[in-house]
């Protein structure tokens, strides 16, 4: 596919890029060790080609910019890294930037602009306005040519290849994800109080959910619970479109990419949530709400997201009342049988600067690390921490050391690979969304809109997109009315909806040949 019309963004951020460099940059550029010098050579001539051949290459230094997402950075002398460096044969210097808020967005944002790079970091807001105009106009390296002959890096899913690339070129590494990750979770211990099964249906979902309401689930005299926790992102909304045969995100109608509040399926999806909130099955101040907040204070029994926060947000809850049982559950029967919402294939993307790494001897060093850390000794690492450590062995499997940091923030170097890394003792519920996850690939609907560019979606796309959140969240609080509903509609059109839906349909087409 050729390059979309952004020629003025484009020479802008060069000339950023150039201004930024330093006289020590520019002087670096002739260095041999940037390609990977191994270390020095003796004085004499057939003993200098034998220590050569025989002495180990040295260390690939590598300046990494991470995400940080726990309270505290790791520690640089940290033994998951020791190890990480040796195995690798590398040594990283690594800025760990915390991701709270629009934090580590707002630090790539301008690193990018100051020029001044390290030699890999990570991006999340690849497909937005300014990390998209860097990979647009030349400031990364595209790697596609580098993947064939690697060993994991080579079996990368088409779909994330797809998703994260820009018109055909893939200018950084995906960290693969698995697809049919989003689902349904539940107190199954209140569903089982009220002699209730599983949901397999939205009828079922609505009716176990206002059972939840009405029908104290938790057995303690009181009118204090309710069936499904939504928060500003609304989840539930998404699902109920999906299920009744809609689009995830975006998808085709009459033959051209439209957004999923154009389908037919999505306002009976509307209404049905607006009646919920009537109901109270969901709470009114769910614009506000903290996700799992209700969930965690034993008030909601039901709420939509990915599947494995079932294991990792409710620990707490657990360990306080040992009553709790939280369940998932991925398949609904639904319009066009079942559909499961899908991730886009990755999370974020590792990049190689063009302005700190010179040469394609040295990005294919940088490729030849990160293809390493999907070796089962790395992704084991990644996975569990250090062994003695975080995590010990029995009969084969990695046991969690209780009280143990774990990997912590180095987690966020680890893609999805082939290669799972040592298994480990889970637990039941562990075990049924792995094989939920595995079990649904097939079954998952991926946002056609993630792997198509549209020049009118990258300056007005996020307004846009604003317009219509506010209007669907006015709508199911009675605050908009349906005449009210169509001009948000009719706004969204004329303000550059339809001129998105255009150049996405263009690009869609243009792909498909």
């Amino acid at each position: 596919m050729k390059k979309t019309g952004m020629a003025h963004t484009k020479k802008a951020i060069a000339a950023i890029c150039l201004t930024g460099m330093s006289v020590s940059m520019l002087a670096g550029c002739g260095d041999d060790k940037e390609a990977g010098a191994g270390t020095a050579t003796p004085a004499t001539g057939a003993s200098a080609g034998a220590a050569a051949s025989s002495a180990p290459a040295e260390p690939l230094k590598l300046n990494v910019m991470m995400i940080q997402q726990l309270a505290e950075p790791p520690k640089k002398d940290a033994a998951a890294l020791k190890k990480m460096e040796e195995y690798t044969n590398t040594k990283l210097d690594i800025s760990w930037v915390p991701g709270a808020g629009t934090n580590y967005d707002d630090k790539v944002s301008a690193t990018i602009a100051s020029g001044t790079m390290p030699d890999l970091l990570l991006l999340r807001k690849l497909k937005e306005s300014a990390q998209l105009n860097a990979q647009l106009s030349g400031v990364f390296w595209d790697v596609t040519p580098f993947l064939k002959d690697t060993k994991n890096l080579s079996k990368m899913s088409e779909v994330a290849k797809t998703n994260a690339g820009v018109n055909g070129q893939l200018f950084g590494i995906p960290r693969e994800r698995v697809l049919a990750r989003y689902g349904m979770i539940f107190r199954k211990d209140w569903l089982d109080a009220l002699g209730l099964q599983q949901p397999k249906t939205v009828d079922d979902i609505y009716n176990v959910a206002k059972a939840f309401t009405l029908n104290d689930p938790d057995k303690n005299g009181k009118n204090d619970t309710f069936g499904i926790q939504e928060d500003a992102t609304m989840e539930l909304l998404k699902q109920l479109v999906l299920y009744a045969g809609g689009p995830n995100g975006w998808g085709l109608l009459d033959g051209k990419v439209s957004p999923d509040f154009l389908h037919p399926e999505f306002k009976p999806a509307l209404d049905l949530y607006k009646k919920m909130i009537s109901e109270k099955i969901i709470m009114p101040d769910f614009p506000i709400a903290k996700k799992y907040d209700y969930f965690n204070q034993e008030k909601a029994g039901i709420y939509f997201a990915v599947l494995d926060d079932a294991y990792t947000r409710h620990v707490d809850l657990q360990k306080k009342n040992p009553k709790v049982v939280v369940d998932v559950a991925l398949n609904f029967d639904g319009a066009k049988g079942q559909r499961v919402r899908g991730t886009f294939g990755y999370d974020s993307m590792l990049v190689i600067p063009k302005q700190s790494v010179k040469t394609e001897a040295k990005v294919k060093q940088i490729i030849d690390y990160i293809d390493k850390l999907g070796d089962e000794p790395m992704q084991t690492l990644l996975k569990w921490g250090v062994e003695g450590v975080d995590y010990t062995v029995e009969g084969g499997k990695a046991k969690k050391i209780e009280g143990a940091a774990g990997i912590g923030d180095f987690l966020n170097f680890k893609w999805d690979t082939p290669n799972s890394g040592l298994a480990g003792n889970k637990t039941a519920l562990e075990e049924k969304v792995d094989k939920l996850i595995a079990d649904n690939k097939q079954l998952a609907i991926v946002d056609m809109s993630a792997s198509l560019l549209s020049e009118t979606n990258l300056q007005k796309g996020s307004e846009l997109k604003k317009g219509m959140t506010d209007a669907q969240t006015k709508y199911v609080l009675g605050e908009l009315d349906e005449a009210g509903w169509n001009s948000a509609i009719e706004k969204w059109r004329k303000d550059g909806g339809d001129k998105v839906i255009e150049e996405f349909t263009a690009a869609y087409n243009k792909a498909k040949k």
